[in-house]
């Protein structure tokens, strides 16, 4: 990950829930209010250092919106699989991970990991190479989800899948070119989403290991829907059937 994130969002969660990761945070001191102040507080607290100063930090673009903060990180913590399972169990919920194969643009895998917080995700698998990680962009438009459930970054997804059907989860592909809708599944089961790539989508190989395939029903003449938001219909339907809400 890159070695800083921005906005109040992302750095108030970070602070939260992975105050380890802060090395420093800086404060526009023309613009210290609201919830800023809050940040500064709990950063006073934790002991991490603190500058305010009216002069950008070096190395942060000028055209970034960063709301008059910025933590400097020394490492973003992805979790392992273990740490993904450890939270199914410690909420006593039946299992839900999300799993990228090789979503590439840093917006869309920021808004899954939202929508995954958001709608009660156990945790995110991304992989090594030909993928998005987690960088400043991801993080700022997850608003900080990014700290919020595990993450974890492995070198084989086929291998990751395995790892979760042998703990008894099922493995949901989400494709256009599927025959049924979403919403003749039953996503009650212990699950794994995976969704694809933006031009490609899920690779052939990946789609083998799928026990499922499923599409978001549409009527008009686009074949398919911005990565993001067909993951995010995937889970709130998954959620709505679980009767969480």
């Amino acid at each position: 990950m890159t070695s800083f994130i921005y906005g109040i969002n992302p750095v108030l969660e970070a602070l939260k829930n992975n105050p380890q990761s802060i090395e420093k945070i800086w404060f526009d001191k023309n613009r210290l209010s609201g919830k800023k102040y809050q940040i500064l507080e709990k950063a006073k607290k934790l002991g991490i250092p603190v500058k305010i100063s009216e002069k950008l930090p070096p190395k942060i673009p000028a055209h970034l919106n960063t709301q008059g903060v910025v933590a400097y990180l020394l490492t973003f913590n992805y979790a392992d699989l273990e740490d993904i399972v450890a939270n199914w169990e410690k909420r006593s919920e039946v299992p839900l991970v999300v799993m990228l194969d090789e979503v590439e643009d840093p917006h869309n895998v920021g808004a899954i990991i939202r929508s995954a917080d958001a709608s009660g995700v156990h945790g995110v698998v991304i992989p090594k190479v030909r993928a998005c990680e987690v960088t400043e962009t991801v993080a700022k438009v997850s608003a900080g989800a990014v700290f919020n459930l595990p993450i974890a970054k492995v070198t084989n997804l086929k291998h990751a899948l395995q790892f979760f059907k042998e703990k008894g989860l099922w493995v949901l592909g989400l494709t256009h070119k599927a025959e049924k809708s979403i919403y003749q599944l039953d996503l009650k089961i212990p699950l794994v989403l995976i969704v694809g790539n933006e031009g490609k989508g899920i690779r052939p190989g990946i789609l083998e290991q799928c026990d499922f395939l499923a599409k978001i029903p549409m009527k008009g003449k686009v074949e398919s829907l911005n990565v993001s938001v067909a993951a995010a219909i995937a889970l709130f339907e998954t959620q709505r059937q679980r009767s969480i809400f």
